[in-house]
């Protein structure tokens, strides 16, 4: 790892607080293509059975695909084709759709569609024709659509309208991915989770050169590089939250210790980008972003968002961050894995007691608009842990080289959650 990381990490970490940010760049976009498998029944000249394919477009345009997001709404264009009662003959749609995914408990969502429609003949009793195309349905587990469309023939068509129930299922779901929680403090940018690329070149020799295999040696360096990404993004991260806390009159202290963390997190990132150079044989830079730019919004509004996004990527977050790393570390064979998770883990718990410190003061200076905030994010806060593909590797080797398994993952996070929400719960309760 290159020695001039951390002072160049640094240097460019308090020019994004002191300068004019620009936006930082979106590792999810908001652009999702959808295909789907549908089965219909449709009621009009004669009864049909329908078995078809149904790709659609989304522009999201409210919400976002992370964990923490608001409903998610779309909209965009959608293409059907169907064939019906296994002969020769097909409809075809083509048009726009948009509609809401209520990402509640449990999920549900609502879809409208209109557009252009085109039969084929049936028999020479039942001749084809073009017609305009209409519907309405129902998301359910964010996949699933159930939808009720109509046909209505073009002027001077002889032929019925037409009536079609249809279920289906979309994966990716048709307004994005399940929602993703990133652990430790995101980066975001309006409203969005963004993460660093990564810069690297070829190396000889490596200081961690164990027998492993390669599948297993080359998801290990992938894990830790995502690890370097995501403790990259929070540099920016907290210096935005130091500047912001600045703003709104915080005590001193806070601010102090929100650029004390953006300084753990350049730590993590050369730990991170070391470990995974090692295994990779590369020398690994993530590069880091700029600071997103400032709300805008007036105090009460902005303690608002400090409240609700400290308990996401602090208590949360950073919470459930400290708690893996510790899991880690404990499993780790290899001496300098386990001491870097190690640091790691404590650090992170410091950032989410922060995090708590600054939800405290929120509250108190807030009062009923940010007890409000805080109180509809608790009870949105996700119940299932980030959603992750745990790599094809070896056991025990992933094992002995920091990374747990998705079972471990699963009860980091729930371990993290309860305990935070209970925190959650007597805070509000303390504050009528």
């Amino acid at each position: 790892m290159s020695s001039r990381l951390g002072p160049t990490l640094c240097a460019l970490g308090a020019a994004a607080i002191l300068m004019a940010p620009g936006e930082a760049r979106a590792d999810d976009d908001i652009h999702w293509f959808s295909p789907g498998l549908m089965l219909s029944l449709s009621f009009g000249d004669k009864i049909n059975f329908g078995l078809g394919l149904d790709a659609r477009y989304s522009l999201l345009f409210v919400g976002d695909t992370t964990c923490f997001s608001s409903p998610r709404g779309a909209v965009g264009a959608f293409a059907q084709a169907s064939w019906l009662n296994f002969s020769a003959a097909g409809r075809f749609a083509a048009g726009v759709h948009g509609g809401l995914d209520l990402r509640g408990r449990p999920p549900i969502g609502a879809n409208a569609e209109v557009g252009w429609t085109y039969r084929t003949a049936l028999s020479d009793q039942h001749p084809g024709g073009h017609g305009v195309h209409v519907g309405l349905g129902g998301i359910g587990a964010e996949i699933f659509d159930l939808a009720f469309r109509g046909t209505i023939p073009w002027a001077g068509d002889e032929r019925k309208p037409e009536f079609t129930v249809a279920l289906g299922a979309h994966f990716p779901p048709m307004y994005g991915e399940p929602g993703m929680c990133v652990l430790g403090r995101p980066l975001r940018a309006n409203g969005r989770y963004v993460l660093p690329g990564v810069t690297g070149k070829p190396r000889r020799g490596s200081g961690r050169r164990a027998r492993i295999d390669e599948t297993t040696r080359a998801a290990l360096a992938r894990s830790f590089q995502d690890d370097a990404r995501a403790e990259c993004a929070s540099i920016p991260a907290f210096l935005a939250l130091a500047r912001d806390l600045a703003e709104v009159g915080a005590p001193r202290e806070l601010v102090d210790r929100a650029l004390v963390a953006a300084a753990d997190e350049v730590r993590h990132t050369e730990l991170c980008s070391s470990i995974a150079g090692d295994l990779a044989s590369m020398t690994l830079a993530p590069e880091l972003l700029p600071a997103p730019r400032r709300s805008g919004l007036d105090r009460r509004r902005e303690l608002s968002r400090l409240c609700v996004e400290s308990w996401e990527d602090g208590c949360l977050g950073e919470g459930a961050a400290a708690e893996r790393a510790r899991r880690q570390a404990r499993g780790a064979k290899d001496p300098g894995i386990g001491a870097a998770l190690g640091a790691i883990a404590e650090d992170e718990a410091r950032h989410a007691e922060l995090g708590w410190r600054v939800v405290e003061w929120c509250l108190s200076e807030g009062g009923k608009p940010v007890r409000e905030a805080l109180g509809e994010a608790v009870a949105a806060s996700p119940e299932g842990p980030a959603r992750e593909d745990v790599p094809e590797a070896e056991p025990a080797a992933w094992r002995a080289h920091g990374r747990i398994g998705q079972h471990e993952i699963e009860a980091s996070w729930e371990k993290t959650v309860g305990l935070a929400r209970k925190t959650a719960e007597g805070l509000l309760l303390a504050r009528p």
